[in-house]
């Protein structure tokens, strides 16, 4: 009797270590939380210096233009 508790025990403990549901996820959500914080800090050091501010628009502006001519064949 007590063997057989001892081995549902242990394959119910196996079963949830091995389990990795929602495990990417997570790791997501973190990288996502690390990238904001960095976004705001960067943006609260910046916050006064508008010549950085547009610097920093307008590269994104002619990456994002240079994408849709690659993906349009302009």
């Amino acid at each position: 009797m007590m063997t057989t508790m001892m081995q549902k025990l242990f394959v119910k403990a196996s079963f949830s270590l091995r389990n990795q549901k929602g495990a990417q996820s997570i790791e997501w959500i973190a990288l996502a939380a690390v990238v904001l914080a960095v976004l705001g800090a960067v943006a609260t050091f910046f916050s006064k210096d508008e010549n950085v501010g547009n610097a920093v628009s307008g590269t994104l502006s002619d990456v994002i233009e240079h994408i849709g001519d690659k993906i349009t064949g302009d």
